[in-house]
This record gives structure tokens, C-alpha cells and sequence, in this order.
């Protein structure tokens, strides 16, 4: 099924967090869609959910969006011709079209109080039949309502639900129905004036004249009120799509209100966000070609997504998946490049002020970059910033019956006064290591020991290199006087 021209997409988060992975996943789609088509991404923020609602979550979520380099067309930082962007700046909107179905008849006033819901709920349930709003005062007269007002009673607003089918083209799914005798009479606005979300929804979609519904699966049964709504006003319906449901490693849903992980700290713990625009595509959605190549950057993606080739099956956030992603896009880093994303990994670790060398850290960069699975892993190579504790123990359980001492002074006297370059290193080290009739292990892992502080570390020459020979020569001069 085409697309509905010109295309008007939007993401309508609920600013109780930073940017959740779900919502950047549908954000991350419906952005490739306007781009594509020549379209307009529209950002709204979803806040009539007062009691959920965090202070500067608003704030939380441009940081995470941006940081992905999602960016949009229309919004509350923005602005456009469908302002205001934030629901709870927009009640006036929603109360004139609550005011709209009551006059014609579509809706009516509840009075219904809590209590006696939740004691319906329960008959219900005792006489196992399904469970929805009786709809006992969508009959009562004026002068039952005048009563009920008198007697300090505050209504909600119901919709009148027909006794009938409700059903949708979704772009992804295919045909999905539901039995409207099913739903009930449903809540519109809440006796404190706040329109539920579904209602909000669907006004501000249609006068935003957004077209193309695309979001989470988690949302379908949302669809089928919101098509109530829709056609109570008279309005367009949009089409709709519907991505598969995010799923943690363990197959539970993702969920906020679980404690699921949000952008901002994946970029806090050192993924980039190429890598993670890349991952968050692909679950729930594969080019369809034979052979995937799985590193894909925004251009690629802009070239191949559609919604043909989106999944209805659900997508497991495989950090595995995403870690191994994340090392091949940092491996396609410019060094200087990784070196700047470093830098507030490094100055957190505490391990460079504010007066680093970014040519020095270039050179740190290019020796550890085939090693990072993420940028916070610089923390493991402290020893290039920082003296390591010298394992002497280890030391003489690699030496054995050797001298320690006189093999380490060997090899300062050998390249003290060498260019400090990692092929004259190279050269004098080998031959010092034929002068002492010492095995490459014997020699090489006594100088990890010495210089690292462990027996793994990046090739050992280009890593003295980058230490430099004062701290070279200081260290192995210390792990000398300890043996």
C-alpha cells in the first residue's frame, strides 16, 4: 500500500524519562520515512499524564534524540503552524471537541464514582462475563444529571461505543479487527478536565494532519478507540503502522516503568551513536536482501528502509549484538576522531585534566582502537596514563631462575638513548633478548608485567611508544629495584 502524499509523521513521547530505546527505535523510523519521501517529522510531547510526568524529562528526551542525530521539522523548541506542541498547553483544543460529541449526541457525562466502577468490575468478574463500563448513565435525564451534580458528583466524559466491528489496514500486519461490543463505553476526559491519551491523540493527529501513524506494536490496542474517536468527529483516518514489540534478553517486554535502559546512559556507558541508530534498526526491520551487511550508517538506511520489509515478529534487545556493532563502528573511526570521543570517558576515569595533548591521545587512540568494544573501556588501559602497580610475583613466576634485575637494566641501557620510535625498539629489545639467552615470552611478558601491570596489553612496542621513554625508563628502572 503507497504512503498517503505529502507525508506527515510524528513522535509524541510522555516526558517521564530521558528518550527510552522504544521511543528512539520509532523515532529512528519515522524519520527515515519523511526523509525519504520528502515528508515532515513532527516532535510532540505527550504530558497530560500529569502524575507521571518528570520535571525537565522534556529536556531529557531532545538531549537523547539529538545525541542519535534525530532532529525534527516541527516542535515545542521549535515551534510551526500546529502550535502549541505540548498537549498540556492545549486543552481548550480538546475541551471544544468534548463539547462537539456531547451536543450531538456521541457522547455523555459519567458519574459514576470509583468505587462503584471497581464494584461492577468485581460482579462482572464473579459472574465470569467480559468486563467493560455497563454504560448505566448513558440514558440518565437532565434531571438525574442535575441531581447527581448537586449531590457534589464531577463527571468524566464517555464515548458511545457501537455494537459493531472496528478494523484497520495496517501497513506492516495486514487487516487487524476487534469487536466493539467488546470495548465499552470508554472515558474521553477525566473529571479533572484532563483528556485521556487516546482522545488527545486523535485531535491533535488530525489538526496536525498527520498521516502516517507509525509506532510500536504495544500500541494496537489502542488503535481501535482511537478509530472510535476518529470517526465520532468525522475525521480522516490516518493509516497506521505498527513495529514489533522490543523485547528484553529474557523475552520481557521493555518497559519504563521496569527500569529499561534510556539512550542517555548508553551514551554514558560508551556507545556511539552511529552504532546505536544502526542497532535500534534493525530490530524490527532487515533490508530483505540475501546477504545483510549489518553495518549500516544513516545513508544506507535512507536508501534501503520501507515498511515492506518491517517485521510483525518481536525484536530481542541483544546487547551482545549491539557491543559488536559498536566495536566495528569504532573501528571505522578516524583515530584524531575517537581520540576527541574519548575525552569524557578519559577525564571521568581521571586519567586527563582539562590540558590533554589531543595529539598524544590520537596515538592512544589508534593503539587501543582495535581493542574498544566501547568508548568507557579505556578505563582498562590506565597503564598508558597512569603508573600500574607492578606485579612482582608474576614477574618471577615468568622468570623462573633468570635475573630480573639485570634483564630489565639490559634493557634500559639498550634503548635509553634510541629515537623513541617503535621499530628501533623493536630491534634493540630482540637483540637484548639474544644477548640474555632469553625466551620472547621470558622477555616480552617481564616487560607487559613491568610497563602494564598485567600480562595483556597492546603490542608491546607501539604501546612503550605511547608511554613514552620517561615513564618507560621509570617504570622498568622501578620493577628493577623491586626484583
Amino acid at each position: 500500500m503507497e504512503l498517503r502524499k505529502p507525508v506527515r509523521v510524528r513522535m509524541a513521547p510522555s516526558p517521564t524519562g530521558d528518550a527510552h530505546v522504544g521511543h528512539a527505535r520509532t523515532t529512528l523510523y519515522n524519520y527515515l520515512l519523511a526523509r525519504q519521501h520528502g515528508g515532515t517529522f513532527i516532535l510532540r510531547i505527550d504530558d497530560t499524564d500529569t502524575k507521571r510526568n518528570v520535571e525537565e524529562a522534556e529536556t531529557g528526551v531532545y538531549r537523547g534524540l539529538r545525541w542519535l542525530g534525530l532532529d525534527w521539522d516541527e516542535g515545542p523548541d521549535k515551534g510551526g503552524p500546529h502550535a502549541p506542541y505540548r498537549q498540556s498547553e492545549r486543552l481548550p483544543i480538546y475541551h471544544k471537541y468534548v463539547k462537539q460529541l456531547l451536543e450531538s449526541g456521541k457522547a455523555y457525562e459519567c458519574f459514576c464514582t470509583p468505587e462503584e466502577l471497581e464494584a461492577e468490575r468485581e460482579a462482572q468478574q464473579e459472574a465470569k462475563v467480559d468486563i467493560k463500563y455497563s454504560g448505566k448513565c448513558r440514558h440518565l435525564t437532565e434531571a438525574e444529571r442535575e441531581e447527581l451534580r448537586a449531590a457534589g458528583r464531577v463527571p468524566t466524559v464517555r464515548l458511545k461505543v457501537p455494537d459493531k466491528k472496528i478494523g484497520f489496514h495496517d501497513l506492516v500486519r495486514g487487516w487487524i479487527e476487534a469487536d466493539g461490543s467488546l470495548i465499552g463505553d470508554f472515558i474521553i476526559l477525566k473529571s479533572n478536565g484532563i483528556p485521556v491519551y487516546n482522545f488527545a491523540t486523535v485531535i491533535d493527529d488530525h489538526l496536525m494532519q498527520i498521516n502516517q501513524v507509525t509506532r510500536g506494536a504495544e500500541h494496537i490496542s489502542n488503535t481501535f478507540p482511537q478509530i472510535l474517536i476518529y470517526q465520532a468527529l468525522g475525521f480522516e483516518i490516518p493509516q497506521f503502522a505498527h513495529f514489533s514489540l522490543m523485547l528484553n534478553e529474557d523475552r520481557s517486554k521493555m518497559s519504563k516503568r521496569k527500569g529499561a535502559t534510556f539512550v542517555g546512559q548508553y551514551a554514558e556507558m560508551g556507545y556511539l551513536p552511529e552504532a546505536m541508530i544502526n542497532f535500534l534498526a534493525f530490530l524490527g526491520w532487515s533490508p530483505g536482501e540475501e546477504v545483510v551487511d549489518e553495518i549500516m550508517d544513516m545513508d544506507d538506511l535512507l536508501e534501503k528502509f520501507s515498511l515492506e520489509h518491517c517485521s510483525a515478529s518481536n525484536a530481542v534487545f541483544d546487547i551482545k549484538k549491539l557491543d559488536w556493532i559498536n566495536a566495528k563502528w569504532i573501528r571505522r573511526l578516524e583515530p584524531a576522531d575517537l581520540a576527541q570521543r574519548l575525552v569524557p570517558f578519559l577525564q571521568k576515569a581521571g586519567f586527563i585534566g582539562d590540558d590533554y595533548d589531543l595529539d598524544h591521545l590520537t596515538k592512544v587512540a589508534s593503539l587501543i582502537q582495535e581493542r574498544l568494544p566501547r568508548l568507557d573501556a579505556v578505563r582498562d588501559f590506565h597503564y598508558l596514563f597512569l603508573e600500574p602497580e607492578v606485579p612482582t610475583t608474576e614477574i618471577k613466576k615468568v622468570l623462573k631462575d633468570k635475573d630480573g634485575q639485570a634483564g630489565l637494566q639490559a634493557v634500559i641501557a639498550a634503548t635509553e638513548s634510541l629515537p623513541w620510535q617503535e621499530a628501533e625498539l623493536e630491534t634493540a629489545i630482540r637483540q637484548t633478548q639474544a644477548e640474555l639467552g632469553w625466551s620472547t615470552k621470558e622477555l616480552f611478558m617481564t616487560l607487559r608485567l613491568a610497563l602494564c601491570g598485567g600480562k595483556v596489553s597492546p603490542p608491546l612496542f607501539s604501546t612503550m611508544e605511547v608511554i613514552g621513554k620517561e615513564r618507560v625508563i621509570r617504570r622498568l628502572q622501578a620493577a628493577a629495584a623491586l626484583l
